[in-house]
């Protein structure tokens, strides 16, 4: 989620691609909001309610004002640009993935930091000491117990796959998105899951 510096900070480009959609989205998620709700939209994004009704008339809509109308309302805000035919809802993966779209890395830092780099410490070396010849002499005059047998294996048991989680097509790859972003972002988690996937992907 933004706070409402973040998403003044953003710009008032038009991101919309059907302003036709728009239109009739943004008039019908609008219409259906309670006042509190709404005065929390035009709040966050820095805007009169005049702003929200151009984008009636316009069809236009910028970045701020549909993560702060998707935010608020719970609604997907790929849905008000026209990229998406399902209302959904709002979440950090959609956030995060619009704002890599759009080129707010800058924003980006802010959310997913950047993790403190470790110290690795080097490993000591170990040099192993020569015994005297009189301990060596010992130790090869003790009888040396015979091996223990070795444990019968048991057999393997082969567990069933666990069922894959329900999760829509599009949400899948937005997920995909977001562990690309943050893997570019050095996220240690994020790289090595990446690497997995990819992995998992070429094989």
């Amino acid at each position: 989620m933004l706070n409402t510096a973040q998403i003044k900070s953003l710009k008032q480009i038009d991101i919309s691609v059907d302003a036709e959609k728009t239109k009739e989205r943004t008039k019908q998620v609008w219409a259906s909001a309670k006042n509190a709700a709404k005065n929390e939209v035009t709040s966050l994004a820095g805007c009169a309610t005049a702003t929200v009704y151009r984008v009636y008339k316009t069809g236009s809509i910028s970045i701020k004002l549909a993560i702060a109308i998707g935010q608020v309302l719970n609604i997907n805000p790929y849905y008000l640009t026209g990229e998406m035919e399902e209302q959904g809802s709002f979440s950090d993966i959609l956030l995060m993935q619009i704002l890599d779209q759009h080129g707010y890395k800058d924003v980006l830092d802010e959310i997913a930091p950047l993790p403190a780099e470790e110290t690795v410490k080097p490993k000591r070396k170990y040099t192993r000491k020569a015994k005297p010849a009189a301990e060596e002499a010992v130790a090869e005059s003790e009888p040396h117990p015979e091996p223990e047998p070795e444990p019968e294996l048991e057999p393997e048991v082969v567990k069933e796959p666990a069922p894959l989680p329900d999760i829509p097509e599009g949400d899948l790859q937005a997920l995909l998105h977001t562990l690309i972003i943050r893997s570019k972002l050095g996220v240690t988690d994020a790289v090595d899951k990446l690497a997995q996937v990819t992995g998992i992907l070429v094989s």
